[in-house]
């Protein structure tokens, strides 16, 4: 029997792994999640956010690196015209079953359309004022290649979608197997049957990412669904918004260019004589440097327990904080490889003038620093 009865779950743990807020939502039953601001035992009359049993699964999940589930919002239709051609893409134009919400299982293009025109006409019944607003919102879910099977991913999402919308907004399930690792594209009417809109916040994509885990988890796979902050991770993650703008803008004088941005910013901050760091550099600095310790915190209660699964599990969140990545931003990691090189490059320089006095050879070549610039 572990020892974790009295240790886990720990308040700090709980805030490391606190999800977004901010979303309209109401949770639903059959769905865990973590809420924010739960007290441990002996700590106030609150409950805590976790049993025992769930935080220590979680964080032997999290230290071990079970797949994380991945949710994305993918795009926005607008019209029967627009939304009709998106049901074409998912259904590969009639050759991949589509399924509704309400159970129909279709490979008819004229059928999809005709879905199409149907969630169109809602919303335009539903907007008298003719505002400009989308039909339908699609998202595609997924986990890493070679980690789940298909029909586990397809099943875990319907059971998913479920959950979460059925009742409510209607939906389209498509299943894609023919890229790296199967995906699941769900696209979701805007508009709610019993009035209400589609507009989900960052705090709802995070708890659809925990049901579609836990979905997964009821089907066997130890998936997780952990915010980036809670394994280490500082540098965000390019929006997909913001490379469809690089692409869209490359080759028109105007291209925006992420590598090329970032260097510049970098090499701006390593060669300034005082650089000044960002307040959004320094707060990442501080949250990561809590939520480590948060894990230290752990291991020490578990090591303590001198139970053998307890040192067992204690020793995988040392080995997880250990190999955790930099709390610093892209642009601060490579100002410090561009001030590592220039200072390298600069003791070359010194050993290259003693040769240039040695051989003769103009001295008044540029530096390589000076190159650079």
């Amino acid at each position: 029997m572990s020892g974790d009865d009295d240790i886990l779950p720990l308040p700090s743990l709980m805030e490391a792994w606190r999800p977004p807020t901010g979303g309209k939502r109401t949770l639903k039953g059959a769905t865990v999640r973590i809420r924010a601001g739960g007290k441990g035992r002996g700590q106030g009359d609150a409950a805590p956010a976790l049993s025992q049993a769930e935080a220590r699964a979680k964080l032997e999940r999290i230290v071990r690196k079970a797949p994380e589930v991945m949710v994305k919002i993918s795009g926005k239709q607008r019209g029967a015209a627009h939304l009709g051609e998106h049901f074409g893409y998912i259904s590969r134009h009639g050759k991949l079953e589509v399924r509704s919400s309400e159970g129909e299982i279709i490979t008819d293009e004229k059928r999809l359309k005709a879905i199409a025109a149907d969630w169109d006409m809602l919303d335009t019944a539903m907007n008298p004022a003719g505002r400009d607003r989308p039909t339908s919102m699609s998202m595609v879910l997924s986990m890493p290649g070679g980690t789940t099977d298909a029909a586990t991913i397809h099943d875990a999402v319907q059971a998913f979608a479920r959950v979460e919308f059925e009742g409510q907004f209607a939906y389209m399930v498509a299943l894609h197997t023919d890229t790296d690792h199967p995906h699941v594209h769900l696209t979701v009417a805007t508009q709610g049957e019993d009035g209400t809109r589609f507009n989900p916040r960052k705090a709802d994509l995070h708890h659809w990412r925990e049901s579609f885990a836990h979905e997964l988890r009821q089907r066997g796979v130890a998936a997780e669904a952990t915010p980036r902050r809670a394994r280490g991770h500082v540098q965000k993650r390019v929006r997909s918004s913001a490379r469809h703008l690089e692409a869209r803008t490359a080759g028109q004088g105007r291209a925006l260019d992420i590598v090329r941005l970032t260097e510049e910013r970098a090499a701006e901050f390593a060669r300034s004589a005082d650089p000044e760091r960002r307040p959004e550099d320094v707060a990442a600095l501080g949250r990561q440097k809590f939520i480590r310790g948060a894990y230290r915190e752990a291991a020490a209660a578990l090591a303590a327990t001198g139970n053998e699964d307890d040192l067992a599990l204690a020793e995988d969140v040392t080995r997880f904080v250990a190999g955790m990545p930099p709390a610093v931003s892209r642009r601060l990691q490579r100002a410090r490889e561009i001030m590592m090189a220039e200072r390298a490059a600069g003791v070359e320089g010194t050993r290259a003038r003693g040769a240039d006095d040695a051989t003769g050879l103009d001295r008044d070549q540029p530096k390589p620093r000076d190159r650079e610039r």
